[in-house]
């Protein structure tokens, strides 16, 4: 989803993190649609699952009263954690954070301290001024579980910028807490606001984008909720209140709240859907406003989805807002939306991390066939390679006893599966199709894009499982791609004895005669992305190997791919400082929205480099098992299964 204007950097930082370096939604949506996609793991590391269901009306302690909205800010919200020490002024110019004579920091508290977060001091040597434009342009949607994960250990470290330099213009703790709400995880800002009960204290954005995580995720506590934004005046509050009652079944409440949204003077657009939450009938979602619940709602569109969940008011797939996932999720978990359409808004949200494996093959099993639509999914595949032919694949294999029939219907899930989802939720609901079978017998056909996929979901018992059975039932060529995905993955060959830091020569020498046989120029270009990243985790690549692969051109740089030279730079000023928090934000910056699937493989093979060089190895190392995962393969389709005109290796028959 697009970040908030409270999220965006000031001019001079826009630009230095501009061209390419901050890749917004609309890129990977406009990605998405090129591969067919229809409207529509790491990822149930981001707090609990999401509710397909309703919210239950549930006995629940008395809500607060309702109150007048003061007319301005800033009333302090409840502690909900022990208190810290109140904010100081920030030191004068030049006056390092870190002296003994500054007083603590309270925005420097943190849900994750010393080696479970980026360690004692990850924000060394960067001024706050510096470092709010960097946290607010992090990337939101990304479909990386590796690069979200770490951004979300960047986010909940304890530590504290130096104060130095120009006031900023929000609390560093309270732009911490939006972002982890932004990206997914109610849960982690929750925890990270019960610390920073200051930070909070007059920063609606935070506030809002907190309780709008909650609200997608469901389950949310509303008297907490309540209370923290009661030093708001915005109607977003109102209506909250207006939904909390509702839920409750406190009818006096809620039409109190209806009344104060009312004497707004001016007609909300919100106002049918409250009055059905208040008792009236749901009014039809065609009558509903047309920028409701989508980029135009004054209120942001997670509290309008919310709303008409509670008031069964389902979505029509038209108004699908297709570039924020965090809605696209809450659309999911509305059991009044026609079952094709959450299916859509669901697999678009899980590819963003919004919503995990279960629950998008939950949305999956209730998309309705028509006609003989089970039995003719070939033909269907071809037509359409969105989420409803993903979800009938789903359900055909469920009701599928005859073993070849299965075998191609796990081959079909998986060649549907765009490479640069499958490290995530998309592709591990098709990994589970892969999971009833054994890599035996008639599985031989699907055994180099099985392993693959486990490869890229980091399973790795099962990947070398059906890597070992690749290279013993297929030919050179089919598994010729799985041997630097294996050594990226487990740094280990699977067709020699290299190891331990090394590629074995002659596994190298043998892969490149391979793969280079008959190699244009994109397939030469992934060979060099796939040595690069080889590289980058510490696998040595003799010069020679370097030349073959290039045509004598040798290794690419960083000017090659695009990117923003400064940050470029700044990615290796701050790891040669030993500024880990620093060296992590420049990293994610240069991934943008896109992941390490999306960008050229020079850059994730600078940033694993990077990461290892700063105590960060693992993080590196998953980052790089990624992208070479996207770019391993027969065909640089990212359309799924063959391209190229080439021939589906699954016999067609079988579905």
């Amino acid at each position: 989803m697009s970040a908030s204007r409270a999220e965006q950097p000031p001019p001079a930082v826009a630009a230095s993190v501009a061209a390419g370096t901050v890749r917004r939604t609309g890129p990977l949506v406009a990605g998405l649609l090129a591969a067919g996609w229809s409207l529509a793991a790491a990822a149930q590391a981001f707090g609990p699952p999401i509710r397909l269901t309703p919210d239950a009306a549930q006995p629940a302690p008395p809500l607060p009263a309702l109150a007048p909205p003061a007319p301005s800010p800033v009333l302090a919200p409840p502690v909900l954690a022990p208190a810290l020490p109140a904010a100081q002024p920030a030191s004068p110019p030049g006056t390092a954070g870190g002296e003994a004579s500054a007083p603590p920091d309270p925005d420097g508290a943190g849900v994750l301290r010393g080696p479970q977060g980026l360690g004692a001091d990850p924000w060394r040597g960067i001024g706050r001024a510096d470092l709010l434009p960097l946290i607010a342009a992090l990337p939101v949607d990304t479909p990386s579980p590796a690069a979200k994960a770490l951004e979300r250990r960047l986010l909940l470290s304890a530590g504290s910028p130096a104060a130095g330099g120009e006031s900023a213009p929000r609390r560093f703790g309270a732009l911490r807490v939006e972002k982890l709400a932004r990206i997914g995880d109610p849960a982690g800002a929750a925890e990270l606001a019960a610390l920073l009960p200051a930070a909070l204290a007059g920063d609606e954005a935070a506030a809002r984008a907190l309780t709008d995580a909650e609200l997608v995720r469901g389950g949310i506590d509303c008297q907490r909720a309540l209370e923290r934004g009661k030093g708001f005046a915005s109607s977003y509050w109102t209506k909250l209140a207006l939904l909390c009652r509702a839920r409750v079944g406190d009818r006096a409440g809620a039409d109190q709240a209806l009344a104060k949204l009312r004497e707004g003077g001016r007609s909300d657009p919100f106002l049918p859907i409250g009055e059905a939450l208040a008792g009236a009938a749901p009014p039809p979602a065609r009558a509903l406003a047309p920028g409701l619940a989508g980029p135009g709602d004054p209120d942001g569109p997670a509290l309008t989805l919310t709303a008409m969940r509670m008031a069964r008011i389902g979505l029509p797939p038209d108004r699908l807002p297709l570039e924020n996932p965090q809605a696209l999720a809450a659309v999911a978990t509305n059991p009044s939306t026609d079952p094709s359409t959450r299916a859509a808004a669901g697999e678009r949200a899980a590819a963003a991390l919004f919503l995990d494996a279960r629950q998008l093959l939950d949305l999956y099993a209730q998309v309705p066939p028509r006609g003989d639509e089970l039995l003719r999914l070939s033909d269907l595949a071809r037509r359409d390679r969105g989420a409803r032919t993903r979800a009938l694949v789903h359900q055909a294999m469920a009701a599928a006893m005859d073993g070849r029939r299965r075998v191609a219907l796990a081959g079909l899930a998986v060649e549907l599966v765009d490479p640069r989802l499958a490290a995530g939720p998309v592709g591990s609901a098709a990994a589970g199709l892969l999971d009833s079978l054994s890599p035996s017998g008639d599985a031989a056909v699907l055994a180099p894009a099985a392993a693959r996929l486990y490869y890229a979901l980091g399973r790795l018992d099962q990947a070398g499982r059906w890597h070992d059975f690749a290279l013993r039932s297929r030919s050179a060529a089919d598994c010729a791609w799985l041997w630097p995905l294996a050594l990226a993955a487990t740094g280990r060959s699977m067709t020699g004895s290299g190891g331990g830091g090394t590629a074995d020569p002659q596994a190298l020498s043998a892969w490149l005669d391979e793969v280079l046989r008959g190699a244009d120029g994109p397939a030469r270009a992934r060979i060099a992305g796939q040595l690069a990243l080889l590289q980058a985790m510490g696998i040595a690549v003799p010069d020679e190997a370097w030349m073959t692969a290039t045509d004598g051109a040798g290794p690419p740089s960083g000017s090659d791919a695009g990117v923003d030279p400064a940050l470029w730079q700044r990615l290796g000023e701050a790891a040669a400082g030993d500024r880990i928090g620093e060296t992590v934000a420049a990293a994610l910056l240069l991934l943008g929205e896109a992941g390490p699937a999306g960008v050229p493989p020079v850059v994730v093979a600078r940033i694993a480099a990077t990461l290892k060089a700063v105590g960060l190895d693992a993080d590196g190392r998953a980052l790089a098992r990624e992208a070479m995962a996207a770019i391993s393969g027969p065909t640089p389709s990212y359309a799924g299964g063959a391209a190229n005109g080439a021939p589906s290796p699954l016999p067609s028959g079988a579905y």
